[in-house]
């Protein structure tokens, strides 16, 4: 009878659901409490899936992309500008009015103020952490992994927001679920603890677009074929004869059937049998081919390293990828900080910013947004777009100034997949120092983004040691769908 019961309360439950009117339609805690189908520890995986089975609505988005703004963002040059405070904490950049009367953000994103109504501005996002390494950890999984001072072996290795999709939400139409592009992320190379799979293990780790061959320094984009490394054949080698060679392999394998049976020797066979998959795949190949974008195109959004990037990442929601991740790096002459340029400017700062950065940012993400829009994938396309931290409110005595790493108080956008334009949403002090009103931390922003993807944000999975963990500890940002 009470079997019974459970059965009655969900079908009754999915009914009500299905007239609900929401902006991101998500089954709720609530809701699956009903259903019989939450567990004391929180809701794993099998029984969210087969909660599924009774309520087919899913969340709004199918796809995210998060511009991962590498080395920290200055808020205070960009989307939460103080023109009242001091010289040495304002700078010399004016805010300007944008497409929604009361907000305004600098001067040097006209392209970004006309599309206000588009996206959300997050200004009090917030956490303890100062160091690149531990701090894009904490951003792309949505978990703290301690304090600056732990290294990669003693920090738990959270998998990243891209990953948890690639378990729950994998793609469908034979495209890698998670991208991750250009591969390189600040100094920590890659895997960066929590870029990839982490306790979920390497099976969820991302595609990596190596940098070396689809972004080479100072790129002309002149139908040039930027594949990915690992997706392209050498030129002397066939598709027929690797398919050959694939076959005698095989033929030797067959006689250690026995030796082969440990399971790390299996999902090796597993990765390099996915990989071939995708070299030999027309679908993939044709995807990640930037040539086959229209100069006017290419144009729109910037023949710069940021521009290209993001034009990749709308290619691969396209062509059915459920999570980029887009390394938004630049790419000038003339600078000794690094042979491509991330945000992270102690020194040259407004140099930087004036003749590159913002630049580049306010064309890429302005055309990646009105792209998706005129594409009519916007509405299920969730966007992203944060650092691993802001950039201090006091200007340093570097050349040209610079900014010093700062997670005290900093501003994120998101749009499309459910999120309302047009607000902002939490509120910093007087110099962009601390959070005023309503904080965020990484945790809330991985908790939104699940929901927006109809992923529950308090959904456990189990790790290769069969221990469950949260996939969040964070509270969804309700406001943002209102």
């Amino acid at each position: 009878m009470a079997f019974l019961f459970l059965i009655t309360q969900a079908v009754i439950e999915s009914r009500r659901m299905f007239k609900l009117d929401r902006p991101y339609g998500m089954i709720s805690r609530r809701e699956l409490l009903r259903a019989g189908a939450l567990s004391i520890g929180g809701l794993t995986l099998s029984r969210f899936l087969r909660a599924e089975e009774l309520a087919t609505v899913k969340g709004r988005a199918k796809h995210c992309i998060f511009v991962f703004l590498n080395g920290g963002q200055a808020q205070l040059d960009t989307f939460d500008m103080k023109p009242h405070a001091p010289a040495g904490i304002r700078g010399p950049y004016k805010p300007i009015a944008t497409r929604v009367p009361g907000i305004e953000i600098c001067e040097k994103l006209p392209l970004l103020a006309r599309m206000t109504d588009k996206y959300a501005i997050i200004r009090s996002v917030h956490h303890h952490l100062t160091a690149h390494n531990p701090g894009a950890a904490y951003a792309l999984s949505g978990h703290s992994p301690g304090t600056d001072q732990d290294i990669a072996p003693k920090l738990t290795d959270h998998p990243s927001m891209g990953s948890v999709v690639k378990k729950v939400y994998p793609s469908t139409t034979g495209m890698p679920s998670f991208v991750l592009t250009p591969r390189l992320l600040f100094d920590m190379g890659f895997p960066t603890p929590s870029a990839g799979g982490g306790w979920l293990g390497n099976a969820y780790d991302p595609f990596p677009v190596a940098r070396n061959r689809m972004m080479a320094r100072a790129p002309q984009w002149e139908g040039k074929l930027p594949i990915p490394e690992g997706l392209s054949l050498p030129a002397e080698v066939a598709p027929q004869r690797l398919q050959a060679r694939q076959s005698l392999r095989a033929s030797f394998d067959a006689r250690f059937a026995q030796a082969k049976a440990d399971a790390a020797l299996a999902n090796l066979d597993l990765y390099q049998q996915r990989a071939l998959d995708l070299i030999l795949a027309p679908e993939a190949q044709a995807a990640f081919d930037l040539s086959l974008e229209s100069d006017k195109m290419h144009e729109q959004y910037g023949r710069s390293e940021m521009g290209q990037v993001l034009l990749l990442s709308r290619r691969l929601i396209e062509a059915g990828v459920r999570f980029v991740t887009a390394n938004a790096v630049s790419n000038p002459a003339n600078t000794k900080l690094s042979p491509f340029q991330i945000w992270d400017t102690h020194f040259d700062h407004f140099r930087l910013y004036n003749d590159n950065l913002l630049p580049e940012f306010d064309q890429a993400l302005s055309a990646l947004m009105s792209d998706l829009s005129e594409r009519g994938l916007l509405d299920e396309t969730l966007l992203l777009i944060a650092g691993e931290f802001g950039r201090t409110p006091k200007i340093n005595g570097a050349k040209d100034g610079g900014r010093d790493h700062w997670p005290g108080a900093y501003s994120v956008l998101m749009a499309g997949g459910g999120i309302r334009g047009g607000q902002v949403f939490g509120a910093s002090d007087q110099h962009a120092a601390a959070v005023k009103d309503h904080p965020v931390k990484p945790d809330d922003l991985a908790a939104t983004i699940f929901q927006a993807l109809g992923i529950p944000h308090d959904l456990m999975l189990k790790d290769r040691g069969d221990r469950p963990h949260r996939i969040s500890d964070g509270r969804p940002i309700e406001r943002l769908f209102a």
